[in-house]
């Protein structure tokens, strides 16, 4: 579960523009990719994927304890073998990268 709190944790955006059919099979293949490679890695919080209503984009919104913990997984033993398959199951649903940023949470309305 996301952790949304002021100042706290590493947040990272993707955006991906997808073929519509494909959608559903870019949110597998990539959050089976986190499940397996990175879910367990020292300092990973959560991954969260969004699919849009008219199919034709999906968010990846991923939190990390740390913005080095998040820049380490990269380093990690077969993050080449991990990004080649990415790579794959982006360009098999034709798909494409539309956006990569990071954010700090700054502020938190809550209905409590």
């Amino acid at each position: 579960m996301p952790k949304i709190e002021e100042n706290q944790l590493f947040t990272v955006i993707i955006e991906w523009e997808v073929n519509p059919k494909y959608q559903q099979e870019l949110i597998n293949g990539l959050s089976n990719q986190i499940d397996t490679y990175f879910k367990d890695y020292d300092g990973f919080i959560s991954a969260s994927f969004h699919a849009s209503e008219d199919g034709k984009r999906v968010i990846n919104y991923a939190q990390w304890i740390s913005k080095e913990a998040w820049s380490n997984s990269f380093q990690a033993s077969g993050r080449n073998e991990v990004q080649t398959t990415n790579d794959e199951i982006i360009k098999n649903c034709e798909a494409t990268t539309l956006k990569l940023n990071s954010y700090h949470v700054a502020r938190v309305i809550e209905n409590i």
